[in-house]
């Protein structure tokens, strides 16, 4: 299973969720480096979310090849 971090985007109450690779939590799926030292974002709640496109291509591919190697 995959952990999701929420990272802030450019555009204002925009939040944009990146997949957080297996063997290091500072960096994603897509290859953007995560900042360790990064506040917690706010409770409220943002205008919208937005899921890394380059990371769920990523997680889709490892889930075709697990099923394939199942079949």
């Amino acid at each position: 299973m995959y952990e999701m971090r929420a990272e802030p985007s450019t555009e204002l109450g925009r939040l944009l969720w990146h997949v957080i690779a297996k063997d290091t939590t500072l960096s994603t799926l897509c290859g953007s480096l995560l900042s360790p030292d990064r506040a917690p974002l706010p409770a409220a709640e943002p205008a919208s979310d937005h899921y890394c496109a380059a990371c769920m291509h990523a997680v889709r591919a490892q889930g075709e090849a697990v099923t394939e190697d199942r079949a």
